[in-house]
């Protein structure tokens, strides 16, 4: 080191000496109230792929957890296909799996610690635990929880009456794993004065044939997601009966609703990134896993359509408060 150097060292030593005082003070009372307050997690978000879409639910419930102070984070990221290095050099204490495909891809592994499913519907949920662990049940009793992305149908039906304060008839439409609600969904309808007609759709079903006397009967009609294939195998038919026959469709996404329904009520990336952020704040080791219906959701109106029906739209808000009412 140089005079000029050690000069300037010997000049300023108080001050470094009070100034590394003072940093170290901040961070001791730093860890000692996160250790004292609340114990590190640390998080491993399984993605079903690299898309943006999915590194955008990542984003949004890490930024969301940045508001929560008590706590501290630590994360690492993979995707499905590289979920067997999820404990080997970053040992988590709660997994969350974004998508189907890493759900399916992480339970098949059993992991020993909690996990977390979400962008996953009820259906397929089920159908996984029940693979991978006999029943939902068991699959809850080994810690893995699940906020599910479809809404509940109470919400869809609210909205309807909403629009067509006039409707006698509403039609609805399930299939193989949603079926077991059919009755729930009377005694709902029921209960508004209301008359239900639903068609139950099976993969061995021509869609068409069950669909067009359902929609053509109804006033409203409500496709409920089920799984995969019988969403894809129905949502064309559903949209051109429901313009053949200009009854209104509410949809439960928001790609339904850019092909043609009038509405969509669905749980956005938003949404669930919010309540995803809210169980990590609330997240206990030795708790079991839990099935949590989605807390909020998004609203959307396809204005085109409302015309072509001669709809009057309120603005967004006043269904949501309506719906959010009881």
């Amino acid at each position: 080191m140089t005079y000029s150097g050690l000069t300037f060292w010997r000049r300023n030593l108080n001050k470094i000496q009070v100034l590394i005082l003072a940093l170290g003070i901040l961070l001791a009372s730093s860890a000692i109230g996160d250790v004292k307050n609340d114990p590190e997690t640390r998080i491993t978000f399984i993605v079903s792929n690299s898309s943006a879409a999915y590194a955008e639910v990542v984003d949004l419930i890490r930024e969301r957890l940045q508001k929560y102070k008590n706590r501290s984070y630590l994360y690492s990221t993979l995707d499905a296909n590289l979920v067997q290095n999820v404990q080997s050099d970053f040992e988590p204490n709660l997994i969350i799996t974004i998508g189907s495909v890493a759900a399916e891809a992480t339970m098949k592994k059993k992991p020993s610690v909690p996990l977390l499913t979400v962008l996953l519907t009820n259906s397929t949920f089920s159908a996984l635990a029940t693979e991978y662990y006999g029943s939902v049940s068991e699959a809850h009793k080994s810690k893995v929880s699940i906020i599910f992305l479809d809404q509940p149908f109470s919400r869809s039906l609210k909205l309807s009456k909403l629009l067509i304060p006039n409707m006698k008839t509403v039609g609805v439409m399930t299939g193989p794993t949603t079926s077991n609600k059919n009755k729930i969904i009377v005694n709902q309808v029921a209960a508004l004065g209301i008359r239900s007609n639903i068609v139950t759709i099976k993969i061995t079903d021509n869609p068409i044939h069950k669909l067009e006397p359902a929609i053509r009967a109804s006033d409203v009609f409500i496709p409920l997601p089920d799984n995969r294939k019988i969403n894809i195998a129905t949502a064309k038919w559903i949209l051109r009966l429901s313009y053949r026959y200009k009854i209104p469709l509410i949809a439960f996404s928001k790609s339904y609703l850019d092909a043609g329904a009038l509405a969509a009520i669905y749980s956005s990336v938003e949404n669930v990134a919010q309540q995803t952020s809210e169980f990590i704040r609330d997240f206990k080791v030795n708790h079991d896993g839990d099935s949590y219906k989605p807390t909020d959701f998004a609203i959307e109106f396809n204005r085109t359509v409302a015309g072509s029906l001669k709809v009057k739209l309120n603005k967004e808000q006043f269904y949501r408060e309506k719906i959010k009412e009881n």
